[in-house]
């Protein structure tokens, strides 16, 4: 299902752009790739295992929105080492 909006879309297609020499790809083709990864990361599956990982190493010290928090800022920390934020 998805949740990112237009504008998101072409931010995220604008980043991709920005920092990648070679662009062997159409519009269509990355915005099914955001697409499928969303779809992927915002699935309970995914969460859930996540999750488990992070209760198994500190059980009871986060909330299921904490949880989803840590994920957040680990991605966004992984994007500033890649030099994409």
């Amino acid at each position: 299902m998805a949740i990112l909006s237009p504008e998101e879309m072409g931010e995220l297609r604008s980043v991709m752009c920005r920092n990648t020499a070679a662009q062997n790809w159409d519009k269509a083709q990355i915005n099914a790739a955001l697409q499928a990864i969303e779809d992927r990361l915002r699935t309970a599956g995914t969460q859930n295992t996540l999750g488990s990982d992070i209760e198994a190493i500190v059980p009871g010290v986060f909330n299921a929105q904490q949880k989803q928090l840590l994920m957040g800022v680990w991605c966004a920390s992984a994007a500033r080492r890649l030099g994409v934020l």
